[in-house]
């Protein structure tokens, strides 16, 4: 998942592409390529905001697709899904603003899904692996961008999302809390903070909360690449006091 900016509509050009690719120092095609055009064996996510009506058969809005081997031509048999409207409200997304683009890969079902602004915009089943990358599966992703005679300022960031479960328990008793966070990278850090004066750097901990109360629990998370997030939960985690009361049955 990540924050694309596409820039402002000053006659920009041309877009940006998510990439797969199995050489890193690769470079594609300048302009309507949007740097990854021409690179082959590689598979992209297009978010084109200029019409190449030549070569590339490209709509007249912003758009995206998933093409193939480094092949922008929407008519070609490396276009794999799309065009269609990069945005599910709107056909100009050089808006200045950060939208949401969030790429999915499910291995089992062998489907690539893409979603602008939280809407599923593309869908593609097809053994990537085997019949793009000729069965390597290991492949670096990145962004690529590119532009012609004009200029625009694009950018994208990584988003990752802090999260978390724990269980209920007696006071004095050990409390699990899982990590659930999502990241685009690898998460390398952890930060816990239990809201009774006690933290902790583990990804799962357990905690023993030693007093009865409701806490507010605190959890910082750190990517590969820098990123940060943090989750905090408010009044989550109740300790109930022990039972001191017993029963003697007499026969």
């Amino acid at each position: 998942t990540f924050f694309v900016n596409l820039g402002c509509d000053t006659s920009g050009a041309d877009g940006i592409c998510f990439g797969l690719q199995p050489v890193s120092t690769n470079i594609g095609i300048s302009g309507n390529g949007m740097g990854l055009g021409g690179v082959s064996p590689s598979l992209g996510v297009y978010l084109d905001t200029y019409q190449n009506i030549s070569p590339d058969n490209d709509p007249w809005y912003d758009h995206i697709s998933i093409n193939s081997n480094g092949d922008v031509n929407h008519l070609s048999a490396n276009n794999l899904s799309g065009p269609v409207p990069t945005s599910a409200s709107q056909f100009n997304v050089e808006d200045c603003i950060n939208h949401t683009l969030r790429i999915s890969w499910d291995p089992a079902t062998q489907t690539m899904q893409v979603w602008f602004d939280g809407v599923l915009r593309l869908s593609y089943v097809g053994n990537i692996v085997a019949n793009i990358f000729g069965g390597n599966p290991n492949v670096y992703w990145g962004f690529t961008g590119s532009t012609g005679a004009l200029t625009n300022a694009q950018s994208f960031c990584i988003v990752i999302v802090a999260n978390f479960t724990a269980t209920t328990v007696c006071q004095g008793s050990p409390t699990v809390f899982t990590d659930i966070s999502t990241s685009g990278t690898p998460i390398t850090n952890w930060s816990w903070d239990f809201g009774d004066g006690t933290t902790s750097i583990e990804k799962s901990p357990i905690h023993t909360y030693q007093n009865e109360g409701i806490y507010t629990v605190k959890l910082s998370v750190i990517s590969a690449l820098g990123a940060q997030g943090i989750a905090t939960k408010s009044n989550y985690i109740e300790v109930n006091a022990l039972d001191k009361k017993a029963f003697f049955y007499v026969t």
